[in-house]
């Protein structure tokens, strides 16, 4: 009795010990799943999956009605790690949606701030107004934020109904690096034709139509 009493005794110690090991070996780090401690405690910044991370932001939604010509919010430009991309001599370029047939307006004054505006030049611009350029004047380092305020949109008529966002080509190669992470929207704000929103946006429910009265005038003298 006394023996197996003392394996018993034995056997729990090696189970404890399995037990403490694997909750040693279950680290925090290694993890997947909603609740599992991975976002919370060791991501503390977004995870690249490798070259430059550089966000561009707006803050907002915006929607307009397509006969406006509104003022944007201001777009902020976060250099998280430019990775040597931004670079003196470089221009960064901010334009409307690809998709979009609008443009800049280019009487519209456009003042940037922030941490990173000493490093740029005055803006200008460009592509027949669909596009800002800021040429860069200083080398862009981790951290650096450009915001950029005042820009104005025009001929937003010629834009169909939906939605898109800001593109900015930061490396100066002339693609599309990043885009706003909050979109641009565009509205009709009457019925009409195709394409216009009428018949996707403002009409739920058929409307009636009633044919006029007919009939017979007779003029008596």
């Amino acid at each position: 009795m006394k023996k197996l009493m003392v394996m018993m005794v034995a056997v729990c110690a090696v189970m404890a010990a399995q037990m403490a090991s694997a909750d040693e070996a279950a680290d925090v780090r290694f993890g997947g799943g909603h609740f599992d401690g991975w976002d919370r405690e060791v991501t503390a910044k977004s995870a690249g999956l490798g070259g430059a991370l550089v966000t561009l932001s707006s803050g907002e939604v915006q929607m307009f009605d397509f006969t406006a010509a509104p003022l944007l919010a201001e777009v902020v430009i976060e250099a998280e790690e430019p990775q040597g991309t931004i670079t003196n001599g470089g221009v960064i370029r901010l334009s409307v949606p690809a998709a979009w047939a609008c443009r800049f307006n280019g009487d519209a004054v456009v003042i940037v701030a922030s941490n990173a505006a000493a490093k740029v030049g005055v803006p200008y611009y460009c592509d027949e107004g669909r596009t800002l350029a800021i040429p860069v004047i200083e080398d862009f380092v981790d951290g650096d934020v450009l915001s950029v305020a005042g820009l104005q949109l025009s001929s937003l008529r010629l834009v169909q109904p939906g939605s898109g966002a800001l593109e900015l080509d930061f490396d100066g190669d002339g693609e599309r690096d990043a885009y706003d992470i909050y979109a641009l929207g565009v509205r009709a704000s009457w019925p009409g034709g195709f394409f216009d929103g009428w018949d996707g946006e403002m009409l739920a429910l058929s409307a009636e139509l009633t044919p006029p009265v007919r009939g017979t005038v007779i003029r008596l003298q």
